[in-house]
């Protein structure tokens, strides 16, 4: 009886952070979610096509860097391509994320504050994931190790590595979203102003030193490989030129970008995390100010989020358009603070003499009130993704008519139904974006997509409801339209599916053209 109760008195901890990533990754789950949103599918696809021997950006054009399609890869390599494997993966993570923050918190504010702080940002997480399987969901778990190497840096024997592993931590996240670096930025400022205001100017060289070793043993490694593989130039312009262009190309104006921001930033409020990390933010300011000694072992991450907060804000609306995914790199500085909001709470309850019964009993209510407040949006979100693009019939539609071996031409952003239906996409470019961005779409691009079309020769070229209209490039020249002319004179309809159209190869030509 001893023994187990042992276990338990070890186990606890881990249990509750289970179960808690367990709530928030079911509505995301195969078992529930059986389609993916659009940037999934092309992770998911691209995963697939690396495990049969392809390359990102050389083999298959996306924009973002490689970190993630290779998280994918892994998942589909250990559970036989299913998406179990990346979910499985997905839950690692967020238990990862979960667990060290939640030990964070309670070494630094206490158990309470730790708890509570899991409980919001867990639970504000289901309403910014879209889908699960996000860039920005994976790099929770490098943040949050990041504010741990912060904390534990003045307590270990081996400083040195801690500094490295903060620069490795940083560069895995940049290669995994380049905005998502926004602790890293804040911890080099908080040593270049710590030690210079201390008069330690050559500690502070060799510790930014290690950071930008750690950093830079990720950055050689990633560079080297596509280099090695000849597809550098790709990789550059794809995860880098692309990114630039978007996010700088055109005004959105101060109008668009408010709305945006509050778009997005608004999942975050209905569980109450966003404000109460604005009362936690504000007093860490006062605490810092005038009560240092109360908070003095919490002091470095304070600093570190205090710093972080409106970097995080930067960078999340560099873009000119945000969506609520993009706010998942505020959720650790937004739990460190709430974390703070309840720790000032329950420092005011002590002063007052509550008793111990009646502190558990309004903790455990104000716990349960809180996930009772989220259980119809919780409902909401997990009956939405069961009902998320029923693609089945047209999933059916193309196994029924194409052999394994056939390509298939997915008009849009539709990159999933090529993973979905096992069939290969004809050409890199498996949705057509970056041939419409202007400052980015070259006339050798669109050559080079038009060609690869002609030549891989698609079975079908299946367009459903898009922005990306067939055909119609920002560019026209001769060689662009000889090209188009064959493959409308060649690629005729022959049904349509709910919102998709399909069209099919001709040998003779269509009867009139499309």
């Amino acid at each position: 009886m001893k023994s187990l109760q042992k276990v338990m008195d070890r186990s606890w901890e881990k249990l509750l952070v289970l179960c808690g990533a367990l709530g928030v990754l079911l509505p995301v789950s195969p078992l529930n979610m059986q389609f993916t949103y659009s940037d999934s599918g092309v992770f998911l696809y691209t995963g697939w096509r690396i495990l049969n021997g392809e390359l990102p950006y050389r083999d298959i054009w996306d924009h973002k860097p490689p970190v993630v399609y290779y998280v994918n890869a892994l998942g589909l390599a250990i559970a036989d391509n299913s998406r179990w494997g990346v979910w499985l993966i997905e839950l690692a993570a967020l238990f990862l994320a979960a667990y060290i923050g939640f030990q964070l918190l309670k070494k630094t504010l206490g158990i309470f504050p730790a708890l509570f702080s899991l409980l919001l940002w867990l639970i504000s997480l289901v309403h910014v994931l879209q889908g699960g399987n996000l860039s920005t969901e994976y790099t929770l778990s490098l943040q949050f190790t990041a504010l741990w190497l912060v904390y534990h840096v003045d307590k270990t024997r081996h400083p040195h590595w801690v500094f490295f592993l903060i620069g490795l931590t940083g560069a895995i996240a940049f290669f995994m979203k380049q905005t998502a670096v926004g602790i890293w930025i804040a911890i080099v400022i908080y040593l270049t102003v710590q030690r210079l205001m201390s008069k330690q100017g050559r500690q502070w060289l060799g510790e930014l030193s290690l950071i930008s070793l750690g950093g830079l043993a990720i950055s050689i490694i990633i560079a080297a490989f596509f280099s090695i593989q000849g597809a550098f130039p790709q990789f550059w312009s794809a995860a880098f030129e692309y990114n630039f262009i978007y996010s700088s190309f055109g005004d959105a104006g101060f109008t668009t970008r408010w709305a945006s921001f509050i778009n997005g930033i608004k999942p975050l409020t209905r569980t109450g995390l966003f404000q109460f990390s604005i009362i936690g933010y504000a007093a860490g300011l006062i605490l810092i100010l005038f009560r240092k000694s109360s908070i003095e072992k919490a002091l470095p991450l304070l600093l570190v989020g205090l710093i972080n907060l409106p970097i995080e804000l930067i960078l999340i609306n560099i873009p000119r358009r945000t969506y609520p995914h993009y706010y998942m790199t505020l959720l650790p500085v937004l739990a460190l603070f709430t974390g703070l909001a309840f720790w000032i709470f329950v420092s005011m309850g002590s002063t007052w003499k509550i008793p111990n019964m009646v502190k558990y009993a309004l903790a455990f209510g104000s716990a349960g009130f809180l996930v009772w407040l989220s259980f119809n949006g919780y409902m909401n979100t997990l009956y939405t993704y069961r009902k998320l693009y029923d693609n089945k019939n047209m999933i059916n539609y193309i196994k029924d008519n194409t052999n394994p071996n056939e390509s298939v031409l997915l008009w849009g952003g539709e990159t999933s139904m090529n993973y979905f239906t096992e069939r290969k996409s004809p050409t890199r470019f498996t949705y057509q974006k970056p041939l419409l961005q202007e400052g980015y779409a070259r006339e050798e691009f669109i050559i080079e997509f038009l060609d690869d079309v002609i030549n891989n020769q698609p079975q079908l070229i299946i367009m459903t409801d898009t922005p990306t209209p067939m055909y119609e490039f920002p560019i026209h020249t001769e060689a662009l339209a000889t090209r188009i002319a064959y493959l409308q004179s060649h690629y005729c309809i022959v049904q349509e599916i709910d919102t998709w159209t399909i069209y099919k190869y001709t040998e003779n030509g269509c009867e009139s053209g499309l």
